[in-house]
């Protein structure tokens, strides 16, 4: 049997409401000559008994079950079991247009590149959408030395975050596999492997995936409380591919400008959220201060530093003075405007 043109891997983990329409709209691929890959990653739901379902209908559905491993998990089962040319990814809550695997085909092809993308659109549950468009700028072939450039600036364009917006050439991703000890914000890891390996890259200004917000997602659910833990174990992959590289140099002032304008803030905020009294909250962002990738970003980064707004300079100007108490205090009012504001 010939090998597909592109395997798609979808990962299913309580999708049981939304699989239907993610598989509709992959077996409606305008590029027929695809495999399309359900892993079923222990589901309490009927995710996986639908997915036989589709596969009893459509012979090039292929169906694996496995205890649940996570996300990432479930994605690495995916890449072994895949035979295309290429390799794509789609959450199994989500779902695409009929052109996405056909025009990223035909741009991989014509362009010999290792890894192809597009822009998506959000989705509210109440179906109004939002253009996002790529990170990096469309239209253009990028080499490996470019590429290797852009590394330097990853967080701050955030080309790395979702692997369901590109197709990789199968020889790219040889060897490489998802951190399964990190079951939050796992994409970015493996982009930075998949992109440092690629020798051509273009993405194109086309919405061809439907990002549905979930508000009951890990990502939307106010507090995770295994959030402190996730966010150093990618920050200490991240570290140890920049290391291997030759990269820690030329990326850490890129890595350290995202802790301090997004990632300081979120494990602060959601601190904030616990459901604890105020004293174990406040000693809890104390804990945080300590944490080495927090010391090393707050020490590095000014409070000046052009792409933090007014107030995450605010945030970043009390950790470098270690005022627990005051960054506590300064979340709980945001969140309290921001409640006035939704109630309003």
């Amino acid at each position: 049997m010939n090998a597909p043109l592109v395997s798609v891997i979808v990962p299913m983990y309580k999708t049981e409401p939304f699989i239907k329409a993610c598989a509709v709209s992959l077996t409606k691929q305008m590029l027929r000559d695809i495999e399309i890959i359900f892993v079923n990653d222990g589901s309490p739901d009927q995710s996986g008994r639908m997915a036989e379902q589709f596969a009893a209908e459509d012979a090039r559905i292929r169906v694996i079950h496995q205890e649940n491993g996570g996300l990432s998990s479930a994605r690495n089962a995916g890449i072994k079991a895949a035979r295309g040319r290429y390799i794509g990814f789609v959450d199994g809550d989500d779902y695409v247009t009929e052109t996405m695997f056909e025009r990223l085909y035909e741009e991989a092809e014509k362009n010999r590149l290792d890894i192809a993308g597009c822009g998506y659109y959000k989705e509210t549950p109440s179906k109004e959408r939002a253009y996002m468009p790529p990170s990096i700028p469309p239209g253009r072939v990028f080499t490996a030395a470019e590429m290797t450039d852009l590394l330097t600036c990853a967080h701050e364009h955030r080309f790395i975050w979702y692997v369901w917006r590109y197709i990789y050439r199968r020889e790219v991703l040889q060897g490489l596999l998802f951190h399964e000890d990190i079951r939050f914000a796992e994409d970015s890891p493996f982009n930075l492997a998949a992109f440092r390996h690629a020798a051509r890259v273009k993405v194109i200004d086309e919405g061809l995936y439907i990002y549905r917000e979930n508000p009951t997602s890990l990502t939307e659910t106010p507090f995770k409380p295994h959030l402190d833990d996730e966010l150093q174990k990618q920050y200490e992959a991240k570290m140890a591919f920049y290391e291997a590289n030759g990269l820690t140099d030329a990326c850490q002032s890129d890595i350290n400008t995202y802790l301090c304008k997004h990632q300081i803030p979120m494990l602060i905020a959601n601190a904030c959220a616990a459901p604890q009294p105020s004293h174990e909250i406040t000693a809890h962002i104390g804990r945080i201060l300590t944490y080495d990738m927090v010391k090393t970003a707050v020490r590095s980064t000014p409070c000046r530093h052009k792409q933090l707004l007014a107030g995450e300079r605010v945030v970043l100007g009390l950790c470098k003075m270690r005022l627990p108490l005051l960054l506590h205090a300064f979340f709980d009012r945001k969140t309290k405007e921001k409640g006035s504001a939704e109630g309003a």
